[in-house]
């Protein structure tokens, strides 16, 4: 099959780019599958395992930018631009108030789908390749994501962790020194990064919203590392008993963090490799290529959110203004 992928990126990823780092492993798992695999993405981009073109600025009819042949295109983000090919529209994040998608949308995973009226999603996965096992785990909690996000939590993660009487090593935003116990890396990548995940002994993640998938997550448990985290949004799709632990409260989330030892780091990994992995995406999306290609549309109808979504709606638990 002949894919083309448009996003607005250049590639390879460079800093976080979680939306990225999910376009390049799905396509070079599609590549490994023998699937023939062309991006539409800035200029300057390197991609070993695929064709790379340069996408305008001013797009506004994408077909006679594609590749002769092309059976199918994966869009991110709904298009504003002209589009007559077969295509499916990824959806990553949470939509404002009463914001239509098109038929062909999957989100990212179940309670993402089902939250737009919808019910078509696909995990996401990584390349296990780039996350290797690490058994050797370090005495403190890393908090890895967008430091000045609100919904991401980071003062609920400050309190969580001093209470449990642990040190919280922060990845992401700018470097700073908040205050005893904790170690600011500010924004991270590449290895300092992966070094991090696998060296934590707990990825503690508390959202205060409902988290469409949760990327950081999956690259903690690839590495081995337990996942302590509120059941918002994806996360009870991710993190089940022999990987970590959910928790609703502050209460909860503490003792959690103490219990962290009692996983281990290859039933982490085991997690990530029965469901998680770029190949598991590549394979759910392409049944949902052949059922476009076949039908024309996954579904009759159009994902909506609610009127009154709010896409960064907080959802505190007892504990956390404290």
């Amino acid at each position: 099959m002949k894919i083309v992928h448009v996003i607005w990126a250049r590639f390879p990823v460079g800093g976080y780019g979680g939306t990225e780092r999910v376009s390049w492993w799905l396509g070079k798992a599609q590549a490994e599958m023998g699937h023939e695999v062309t991006y539409l993405c800035l200029p300057g981009s390197r991609i070993p395992f695929a064709s790379a073109r340069e996408i305008p600025s001013d797009l506004r009819h994408l077909d006679p930018l594609l590749p002769p042949g092309t059976d199918i295109v994966q869009l991110y983000g709904a298009p504003h631009y002209r589009i007559d090919a077969p295509h499916l529209v990824n959806i990553g994040g949470n939509g404002q108030p009463g914001e239509k998608y098109p038929a062909n949308t999957v989100f990212v995973s179940r309670n993402h789908a089902l939250r737009h009226g919808w019910t078509e999603f696909v995990h996401n996965g990584v390349d296990l390749a780039e996350y290797p096992l690490c058994g050797a785990k370090e005495n403190f909690a890393l908090f890895l994501a967008k430091a000045s996000w609100s919904v991401k939590n980071l003062r609920g993660a400050i309190r969580i962790a001093r209470d449990a009487r642990l040190p919280l090593h922060v990845a992401g935003g700018r470097a700073g020194c908040w205050r005893r116990g904790v170690v600011s890396h500010g924004t991270v990548d590449g290895g300092e990064k992966l070094s991090l995940l696998q060296r934590a002994g707990a990825l503690l993640f508390p959202v205060i919203w409902e988290e469409p998938f949760g990327l950081a997550v999956v690259e903690a448990l690839a590495c081995g590392t337990p996942v302590v985290a509120t059941p918002r949004g994806a996360l009870p799709e991710i993190v089940d008993s022999t990987c970590g632990i959910l928790a609703g409260s502050h209460e909860g989330l503490v003792e959690a963090l103490r219990e962290r030892e009692r996983f281990s780091p290859e039933a982490c990994r085991a997690r990530v490799e029965a469901a998680f992995t770029h190949i598991h995406m590549a394979e759910k999306y392409l049944l949902y290529y052949k059922m476009i290609l076949e039908k024309g549309r996954i579904r009759e109808g159009h994902p909506e959110a609610p009127a009154d979504a709010d896409p960064e709606r907080k959802i505190y638990y007892e504990g956390y203004r404290r």
